[in-house]
């Protein structure tokens, strides 16, 4: 119940918004969901939601396989001059990894964050629906759980992982007309296996292993 009610705050937020956003450049200010994007507006605010293929690099848990999350959230947008804009965002994101192991082990480590990602975008060309972009994300960990076999272990507790996050992001934007396709990775700079002894039998956790968060995203943004 805690992770719908994060994920409801923060998918309503951006709902709200949206339906304000319009072109600045237009002095009509129509409050239109569906607000077609020009070459020429100074700012727009937006949602995004997406898929994301996510996993945890690092020998702290052996036999690890990337899983599906999903994400959603919100985004402004300022654009510059010769075709440069900043775009930050937020949103709730599931992250995490599977594990392939005998009964009795580790199956799966389930992580629910929420990230504020800022890019410095460059359209290609004039006019041009193609984006690139590079930027850093925060990413802070509102939750963990670990399941061995199907079920949560231990029910009360939660795996001792650093909290805190800093991720390097690549970004490719494809302008359609009235949303865009956005694609993007990350990688955690910061190991957040802690290796504190949580619990006795989570053996292994309580090494000094690294853990890195990684991300590929693929996302509409409105």
């Amino acid at each position: 119940m805690r992770i719908l009610k994060y994920f409801f705050i923060l998918f309503l937020f951006p709902c709200a918004t949206a339906f304000g956003q319009s072109d600045s450049t237009d002095e009509d200010y129509d409050m239109i969901f569906w607000a077609k994007p020009s070459f020429d507006e100074k700012s727009r605010l937006g949602i995004k939601m997406g898929l994301q293929l996510t996993g945890l690099a690092g020998n702290a848990i052996p036999n690890a396989r990337p899983s599906f999350g999903l994400l959603g959230g919100a985004y402004g947008r300022i654009n510059l001059k010769k075709g440069w804009s900043l775009q930050q965002e937020v949103q709730i994101s599931f992250r995490g990894s599977n594990y392939k192991s005998d009964a009795g082990g580790i199956k799966s480590l389930r992580l629910l964050y929420i990230d504020a990602p800022l890019y410095l975008m460059k359209q290609l060309r004039r006019n041009s629906k193609h984006k690139i972009g590079a930027g850093i994300q925060y990413a802070h960990q509102i939750s963990a759980a670990m399941y061995v076999d199907s079920k949560s272990f231990p029910t009360r507790q939660s795996p001792s992982l650093d909290k805190n996050d800093w991720m390097p992001a690549l970004a490719y934007q494809y302008q359609l007309d009235y949303f865009a396709l956005q694609f993007a990775a990350k990688y955690g700079l910061r190991d957040i296996n802690l290796g504190y002894p949580w619990p006795e039998n989570a053996k292994p956790l309580n090494n000094n292993e690294k853990l890195h968060n990684f991300a590929f995203e693929l996302n509409i943004i409105f």
